[in-house]
């Protein structure tokens, strides 16, 4: 076997593994607050200790990038998708196409992560001039007086 079809096989069960411990995290986690369901029936006294904002703010910083997301160039990604598009997008229209586009589910757990990195990638690029917010406009999909702010490459205005 060549070793870049050897590498590949082995990233494949990686992954693999990184979906059942999260799977099995997630069970572990219900199966936690269902014993804290029967313990507060038994005492109603006890209370369960909610984690600090620190401890959640830790917490998601853990769930570590897929390494699709991890190793691209948010730049050159996030500029490919707004000419693609067409149209202005939000940040979250412009994270989802990219996860897509990588071959990363939508349901992915770093999802909310990976959207802070566009975000900052947005207003990078917002900085350097290479892409212009559209600002407070009315999206026809938006549920009447929501606002959002949507993107598109700078050179649509030139």
């Amino acid at each position: 076997m060549r070793v870049e079809e050897e590498l590949k096989r082995k990233r494949a069960e990686l992954l693999g593994d990184v979906e059942e411990l999260a799977i099995r995290i997630e069970t572990i986690k219900e199966q936690v607050s269902a014993i804290d369901q029967v313990i507060a029936i038994y005492d109603p006294a006890h209370t369960t200790p909610s984690p600090t904002t620190a401890a959640r703010k830790r917490s998601s910083q853990a769930i570590p990038l897929p390494i699709e997301l991890e190793q691209l160039s948010k730049t050159a990604a996030i500029l490919e998708v707004l000419r693609e598009a067409g149209e202005p997008l939000s940040s979250t229209d412009c994270t989802s196409r990219i996860a897509v586009k990588h071959g990363v589910a939508p349901d992915n757990p770093a999802h909310p992560r990976f959207a802070t990195h566009v975000s900052a990638g947005l207003n990078s690029l917002m900085k350097g001039k290479r892409v212009r917010q559209v600002g407070d406009c009315r999206w026809p999909e938006a549920p009447l007086g929501d606002r959002r702010v949507g993107w598109h490459p700078a050179s649509w205005c030139d």
